[in-house]
Protein backbone atom coordinates (compact mmCIF):
# COMPACT_ATOMS: atom_id res chain seq x y z
CA UNK A 1 0.00 0.00 0.00
CA UNK A 2 2.70 2.22 1.06
CA UNK A 3 4.13 1.83 -2.68
CA UNK A 4 1.17 3.27 -4.09
CA UNK A 5 0.58 6.03 -2.13
CA UNK A 6 4.75 6.96 -1.89
CA UNK A 7 6.15 5.36 -5.21
CA UNK A 8 8.45 2.94 -5.55
CA UNK A 9 11.39 5.85 -6.07
CA UNK A 10 10.92 6.76 -2.93
CA UNK A 11 11.45 4.05 -0.91
CA UNK A 12 14.85 3.30 -3.77
CA UNK A 13 15.75 7.19 -2.34
CA UNK A 14 18.07 8.10 0.93
CA UNK A 15 14.89 10.06 2.02
CA UNK A 16 13.12 7.13 3.70
CA UNK A 17 17.05 5.84 5.46
CA UNK A 18 17.22 9.59 6.51
CA UNK A 19 13.81 9.66 8.37
CA UNK A 20 14.64 6.14 9.46
CA UNK A 21 17.38 7.50 11.17
CA UNK A 22 16.11 10.15 13.02
CA UNK A 23 13.90 8.56 14.25
CA UNK A 24 15.86 6.14 16.07
CA UNK A 25 18.19 8.98 17.21
CA UNK A 26 14.59 9.74 19.00
CA UNK A 27 15.02 6.39 21.01
CA UNK A 28 18.06 7.30 21.90
CA UNK A 29 17.88 11.27 22.94
CA UNK A 30 14.20 10.85 24.38
CA UNK A 31 13.87 9.14 27.13
CA UNK A 32 9.86 9.47 27.70
CA UNK A 33 7.81 6.33 26.37
CA UNK A 34 5.18 8.32 24.81
CA UNK A 35 7.89 8.98 21.72
CA UNK A 36 10.57 6.27 22.20
CA UNK A 37 7.42 3.55 21.67
CA UNK A 38 6.13 4.89 18.52
CA UNK A 39 9.76 5.81 17.01
CA UNK A 40 10.75 2.11 17.34
CA UNK A 41 7.44 1.19 15.65
CA UNK A 42 7.93 3.58 12.53
CA UNK A 43 11.99 2.34 13.17
CA UNK A 44 10.49 -1.08 12.20
CA UNK A 45 8.15 -0.30 10.11
CA UNK A 46 10.26 2.20 7.69
CA UNK A 47 12.96 -0.49 7.29
CA UNK A 48 10.42 -3.41 6.47
CA UNK A 49 9.53 -1.53 3.46
CA UNK A 50 12.86 -0.22 2.23
CA UNK A 51 13.66 -3.89 2.45
CA UNK A 52 11.03 -4.74 0.77
CA UNK A 53 11.09 -2.41 -1.96
CA UNK A 54 14.49 -2.96 -2.75
CA UNK A 55 14.00 -6.91 -2.81
CA UNK A 56 16.02 -7.90 0.34
CA UNK A 57 13.50 -9.76 2.16
CA UNK A 58 9.89 -10.79 1.01
CA UNK A 59 6.91 -8.64 1.46
CA UNK A 60 5.59 -11.53 3.89
CA UNK A 61 8.48 -11.63 6.23
CA UNK A 62 8.59 -7.90 6.88
CA UNK A 63 4.70 -7.78 7.25
CA UNK A 64 5.97 -10.69 9.86
CA UNK A 65 8.39 -8.64 11.82
CA UNK A 66 5.58 -5.73 11.73
CA UNK A 67 3.69 -7.83 13.77
CA UNK A 68 5.92 -8.47 16.08
CA UNK A 69 7.28 -5.64 16.92
CA UNK A 70 3.85 -4.69 17.74
CA UNK A 71 3.01 -7.45 20.06
CA UNK A 72 6.46 -6.12 21.76
CA UNK A 73 5.85 -2.80 22.23
CA UNK A 74 1.99 -3.12 23.36
CA UNK A 75 4.03 -5.21 25.79
CA UNK A 76 6.34 -2.74 26.85
CA UNK A 77 2.88 -0.32 27.34
CA UNK A 78 1.23 -2.54 29.48
CA UNK A 79 4.24 -2.80 31.68
CA UNK A 80 5.19 0.49 31.99
CA UNK A 81 1.07 1.32 32.69
CA UNK A 82 1.48 -1.93 35.05
CA UNK A 83 4.56 -0.08 36.89
CA UNK A 84 4.54 3.07 39.14
CA UNK A 85 6.67 4.96 39.23
CA UNK A 86 6.55 5.85 35.54
CA UNK A 87 10.20 4.98 34.08
CA UNK A 88 12.82 7.70 34.19
CA UNK A 89 12.86 10.80 30.97
CA UNK A 90 16.33 11.62 31.61
CA UNK A 91 18.27 14.32 32.61
CA UNK A 92 19.72 17.52 30.76
CA UNK A 93 23.61 16.27 30.68
CA UNK A 94 22.70 13.17 29.34
CA UNK A 95 21.26 14.12 26.86
CA UNK A 96 23.95 16.37 25.79
CA UNK A 97 26.58 13.82 26.17
CA UNK A 98 23.25 11.53 23.89
CA UNK A 99 23.41 13.96 21.45
CA UNK A 100 27.38 14.48 21.14
CA UNK A 101 27.98 10.80 20.82
CA UNK A 102 25.54 10.86 17.98
CA UNK A 103 26.83 13.87 16.11
CA UNK A 104 30.47 11.98 16.58
CA UNK A 105 29.00 8.46 15.40
CA UNK A 106 27.32 10.40 12.56
CA UNK A 107 30.76 11.81 11.24
CA UNK A 108 32.36 8.93 11.68
CA UNK A 109 30.45 7.30 9.32
CA UNK A 110 29.74 9.28 6.91
CA UNK A 111 33.56 9.79 6.54
CA UNK A 112 34.50 5.74 6.48
CA UNK A 113 33.83 3.81 3.31
CA UNK A 114 31.26 0.69 3.98
CA UNK A 115 30.51 -0.20 0.25
CA UNK A 116 32.11 -3.34 0.87
CA UNK A 117 31.57 -4.34 4.04
CA UNK A 118 27.90 -6.02 2.82
CA UNK A 119 28.22 -6.93 -1.19
CA UNK A 120 24.39 -7.32 -1.17
CA UNK A 121 23.89 -3.99 -0.27
CA UNK A 122 24.37 -0.98 -1.37
CA UNK A 123 26.37 1.86 0.63
CA UNK A 124 23.14 3.84 1.77
CA UNK A 125 21.39 0.92 2.86
CA UNK A 126 24.91 -0.09 4.73
CA UNK A 127 25.25 3.12 6.31
CA UNK A 128 21.40 2.89 7.16
CA UNK A 129 21.98 0.08 9.18
CA UNK A 130 25.18 0.78 11.02
CA UNK A 131 23.48 3.65 12.04
CA UNK A 132 20.66 1.53 13.42
CA UNK A 133 23.57 -0.47 15.69
CA UNK A 134 25.15 2.61 16.90
CA UNK A 135 22.24 4.43 17.87
CA UNK A 136 21.46 0.87 19.81
CA UNK A 137 25.30 0.59 20.96
CA UNK A 138 24.72 4.15 22.27
CA UNK A 139 21.39 3.93 24.50
CA UNK A 140 22.64 0.50 25.71
CA UNK A 141 25.98 2.67 26.91
CA UNK A 142 23.64 5.77 28.47
CA UNK A 143 20.59 4.25 29.38
CA UNK A 144 19.66 4.27 32.88
CA UNK A 145 16.73 1.93 33.27
CA UNK A 146 15.34 -1.34 31.84
CA UNK A 147 13.07 0.56 29.53
CA UNK A 148 15.93 2.31 27.59
CA UNK A 149 18.30 -0.68 27.50
CA UNK A 150 15.24 -2.76 25.67
CA UNK A 151 14.57 -0.45 23.28
CA UNK A 152 18.27 -0.37 22.37
CA UNK A 153 18.17 -4.36 22.12
CA UNK A 154 15.72 -3.74 19.36
CA UNK A 155 16.81 -1.38 17.38
CA UNK A 156 20.11 -3.59 17.80
CA UNK A 157 17.64 -6.47 16.45
CA UNK A 158 15.83 -4.32 13.86
CA UNK A 159 19.13 -4.06 11.86
CA UNK A 160 20.31 -7.22 12.60
CA UNK A 161 16.90 -8.38 11.14
CA UNK A 162 17.66 -6.89 7.53
CA UNK A 163 21.49 -7.75 7.48
CA UNK A 164 20.57 -11.21 8.38
CA UNK A 165 18.19 -11.59 6.22
CA UNK A 166 19.97 -10.22 2.62
CA UNK A 167 22.86 -12.84 3.95
CA UNK A 168 20.66 -15.56 4.29
CA UNK A 169 17.47 -15.08 3.33
CA UNK A 170 16.21 -18.31 5.25
CA UNK A 171 12.87 -18.85 7.20
CA UNK A 172 14.69 -20.32 10.08
CA UNK A 173 16.38 -16.93 10.24
CA UNK A 174 12.84 -14.87 10.70
CA UNK A 175 12.05 -17.57 13.16
CA UNK A 176 15.12 -16.90 15.35
CA UNK A 177 14.46 -13.90 15.21
CA UNK A 178 11.45 -13.02 16.02
CA UNK A 179 11.96 -15.36 19.25
CA UNK A 180 14.32 -13.18 19.94
CA UNK A 181 12.51 -10.28 19.76
CA UNK A 182 9.80 -11.34 21.92
CA UNK A 183 12.29 -12.95 24.96
CA UNK A 184 14.17 -9.80 25.12
CA UNK A 185 10.79 -7.73 25.51
CA UNK A 186 9.60 -10.13 28.36
CA UNK A 187 12.86 -9.76 30.08
CA UNK A 188 12.68 -5.90 29.82
CA UNK A 189 8.92 -5.86 30.83
CA UNK A 190 9.63 -8.44 33.77
CA UNK A 191 13.11 -6.03 34.58
CA UNK A 192 10.94 -3.02 34.22
CA UNK A 193 8.66 -3.93 36.86
CA UNK A 194 11.18 -5.31 39.10
CA UNK A 195 13.21 -2.12 39.34
CA UNK A 196 10.01 -0.02 40.26
CA UNK A 197 8.80 -2.75 42.52
CA UNK A 198 12.38 -2.09 44.25
CA UNK A 199 12.21 1.61 44.11
CA UNK A 200 8.64 1.65 45.81
CA UNK A 201 9.99 -0.43 48.60
CA UNK A 202 12.67 1.50 49.79
CA UNK A 203 12.71 3.14 53.13
CA UNK A 204 12.06 6.54 53.17
CA UNK A 205 13.93 8.54 55.93
CA UNK A 206 11.65 9.91 59.04
CA UNK A 207 11.93 13.97 58.25
CA UNK A 208 8.70 16.33 58.97
CA UNK A 209 9.51 18.49 56.32
CA UNK A 210 10.39 16.26 53.40
CA UNK A 211 7.89 13.48 54.06
CA UNK A 212 5.37 14.82 56.35
CA UNK A 213 3.15 11.39 56.15
CA UNK A 214 5.86 9.69 57.99
CA UNK A 215 6.04 11.58 61.14
CA UNK A 216 4.63 10.28 63.60
CA UNK A 217 0.41 11.00 64.31
CA UNK A 218 -0.66 13.01 66.95
CA UNK A 219 -2.74 10.66 68.76
CA UNK A 220 -0.03 8.16 69.34
CA UNK A 221 2.05 11.63 70.44
CA UNK A 222 -0.64 12.36 72.95
CA UNK A 223 -0.70 8.98 74.70
CA UNK A 224 3.31 9.23 75.51
CA UNK A 225 3.23 12.61 76.35
CA UNK A 226 0.00 11.37 79.50
CA UNK A 227 2.03 8.35 80.20
CA UNK A 228 4.99 10.42 80.79
CA UNK A 229 2.92 13.13 83.13
CA UNK A 230 1.59 10.05 84.92
CA UNK A 231 5.23 9.10 85.51
CA UNK A 232 6.42 12.17 86.63
CA UNK A 233 3.31 12.67 88.67
CA UNK A 234 3.87 9.13 90.43
CA UNK A 235 8.01 10.21 91.26
CA UNK A 236 7.58 13.54 93.05
CA UNK A 237 5.15 12.56 96.20
CA UNK A 238 7.89 10.20 96.57
CA UNK A 239 10.35 12.14 96.52
CA UNK A 240 9.05 14.72 98.42
CA UNK A 241 8.20 11.68 100.82
CA UNK A 242 12.07 10.84 101.03
CA UNK A 243 13.36 14.75 102.31
CA UNK A 244 10.34 14.90 104.94
CA UNK A 245 12.55 15.08 108.16
CA UNK A 246 11.62 11.55 110.89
Amino acid sequence: MTAYLLGTDFWLSATPLFVTGLLAALVVLVWDWRVCLPATLFVQLTIGEIGVQRGLIPDQWGRVFGWVVVGCLLILFLSIQQSAPKPPNGRLGTFVFRALLLCLGGFLLSSVDVSNLLPLLDAQMIRGILWLALCAIFGISTGEGALQNGLSLLLWLIAAEIALLAVTPAAVVVVILGVTFLLITLACAYLLLAENLALAENTRPLTDVVFPDSSPSQPVLAEKIASWQQRLARMIPRSLQGDDPQ
